[in-house]
């Protein structure tokens, strides 16, 4: 068996990195834009950003191990029955949780850093705009092993992602708007 060079490696964990880096940039400038316009706390919005990502990784991570290890068990009983070879090729369902865990934690910080260094009111504008950023390089780098455009496969993650974060604005000022909470 001959030895997997770096390229093939990240290839094998392609899925859990653009997933986890995009889901986790999504999901956490999504949640915590909609409770800094919400609620214009600091306190409120680190604690909860810290909170989602700790949770959403750990999450993501079991979520990964546990569809990996079905995926992969599914693959085997199929060539088993049809009297087809198989090789166990894909990625193990710990290296596949790990990779997922370890790229969530690592897109979750992007947007959660502005807050830890700017009051609320100033923190918002640069968290979008570096995990626009962020993503866009995601689609980028993507592309780099698919051979499609870039510059699209930037945009097009761009673009799907960031509705995540007009919804948390959206609900965050709908819900202060009701509730009559000045921010």
């Amino acid at each position: 068996m001959e030895k997997k060079t770096l390229q093939h490696e990240i290839v094998d964990s392609m899925r859990e990195i653009v997933f986890g880096l995009e889901d986790s940039l999504v999901s956490t400038l999504g949640t915590i834009t909609g409770i800094a316009v919400g609620t214009n706390s600091q306190y409120i919005v680190i604690l909860s950003g810290l909170v989602l990502i700790a949770s959403e990784a750990t999450s993501m991570a079991a979520g990964s191990y546990l569809s990996t290890k079905h995926a992969r068990e599914a693959e085997r009983l199929f060539h088993e029955r049809k009297g087809l070879d198989h090789h166990e090729e894909a990625t193990h369902p710990m290296r596949a949780a790990l990779v997922m865990g370890v790229f969530y934690l690592v897109g979750g910080i992007v947007p959660l850093l502005f807050y830890f260094l700017l009051p609320v009111s100033q923190a918002v504008v640069p968290a979008i705009i570096v995990t626009a950023l962020c993503l866009f390089a995601v689609g980028v780098w993507a592309a780099s092993f698919t051979r499609t455009s870039k510059i699209k496969s930037g945009i097009e993650m761009v673009a799907v992602s960031l509705a995540a974060a007009l919804i948390g604005y959206l609900i965050g000022h709908a819900v202060s708007e009701t509730f009559g909470i000045e921010v």
